[in-house]
């Protein structure tokens, strides 16, 4: 009997650690660090070696050798240190005060956020503004704003209020605020969000003509000419947009189009693009009239077969049969992806021959 439970203890203080390790991973919830019964159910959870190295103590057994009270003392100082670096324990003392270890709280006449105290907040007139992810961190007092427990200068408490039901943008009677900062030249009074396809607010701004992504000025344009094609890519009648730059100088705008089904490949009416970000580039000798995607990477025209790995520019695959090629299903025993009449492929090249073109 004495062995089963040696065995039993051994693998309950071998997984011990991957406990531990894995235990962060319970705070994943929003709130749960702030949560005092979830706390302290966590750490009587995370001190099971001690009990059970104590039962070797009380009935005078050894494990390994190691007496009982050698175990419970040795686990007990182990454990008391692990909670202590993973910080456990501010956890537990925060919320025993009431204290929140995450976001804001107001306890005993003093403000804190993320149990730090905010110095120069009124706690009587303190709010927490906002409800969603965007506008964590914002709140304010009679005099003034704060942004994750430090003070927004110049933004007037007063006005301070969240620029659409989205709460990412904040506005005063003065600025335009995203992230905890003012936007160097954004006008409240003419500030808005460009909607993107579906009607959604996209991360591009207007403020009177100027063109903003997120913080970043753009520059001047025709408001009535902005467009979103992706979260990441706009486009006017002079530019193609990447986040805040511009891209693909070559390109014509107006007829600049996504091809089918991607956001990876783009065309106009004399070109087709890989859309890598700053890197995106035509793809040359590709035929936007009839270029077409298809799977894994692999893309077709009346002419040619080509194929993207990664974030790579589009290539050519000359040695490719045209009229044979088909993108299939993953085939593990033979580890391609592609094939024609003559050869397998994986990644555009050749990982096994069928056949010589020589010989047909």
């Amino acid at each position: 009997m004495l062995l089963i439970f040696q065995i039993i203890t051994t693998m309950m203080l071998l997984f011990w650690p991957m406990v531990m390790m894995m235990s962060p991973m319970a705070f994943d919830a929003p709130g749960s660090e702030n949560n005092r019964e979830h706390i302290i159910g966590m750490m009587i959870f995370l001190c099971y070696p001690i009990p059970l190295c104590a039962l070797y103590w009380i009935f005078g057994a050894e494990l390994f050798g190691i007496s009982g009270r050698t175990l419970t003392l040795g686990a007990t100082v182990i454990i008391v240190l692990a909670l202590s670096v993973f910080g456990y324990g501010s956890l537990l003392k925060n919320a025993l005060n009431g204290i929140a270890s995450s976001g804001y709280s107001n306890v005993n006449n003093q403000v804190y956020y993320n149990a730090r105290p905010v110095a120069a907040a009124d706690s009587e007139t303190f709010e927490v503004l906002g409800n969603n992810y965007y506008s964590q961190g914002y709140a304010r007092d009679n005099k003034q704003v704060y942004f994750r427990g430090e003070l927004l200068a110049d933004a007037d408490a007063a006005s301070f209020r969240a620029l659409d039901s989205d709460e990412e943008y904040w506005v005063d009677n003065q600025k335009i605020y995203l992230g905890g900062k003012a936007i160097p030249g954004a006008d409240p009074a003419q500030f808005k969000r460009v909607p993107d396809a579906w009607g959604s607010p996209s991360a591009y701004a207007l403020s009177g003509t100027t063109l903003y992504y997120d913080a970043e000025r753009i520059g001047e344009v025709n408001p009535d000419e902005i467009s979103i094609i992706t979260p990441f890519l706009a486009k006017d009648r002079q530019h193609i947009y990447y986040l805040e730059k511009i891209i693909l100088p070559m390109a014509d705008a107006p007829s600049f189009v996504l091809l089918p089904d991607t956001d990876g490949y783009a065309r106009d009416r004399a070109a087709v693009y890989d859309l890598i970000g700053e890197r995106s580039a035509p793809i040359a000798g590709a035929d936007p009239q009839t270029m077409e995607v298809l799977n894994r990477g692999y893309l077709k025209d009346a002419r040619h077969i080509y194929h993207r790995e990664s974030y790579e520019p589009t290539q050519i695959l000359h040695d490719v049969d045209y009229d044979s090629f088909v993108v299939t299903d993953w085939d593990d025993e033979t580890q391609s992806e592609a094939r024609d009449r003559y050869a397998l492929y994986m990644n555009g090249k050749v990982v096994k021959q069928l056949a010589e073109k020589a010989a047909q």
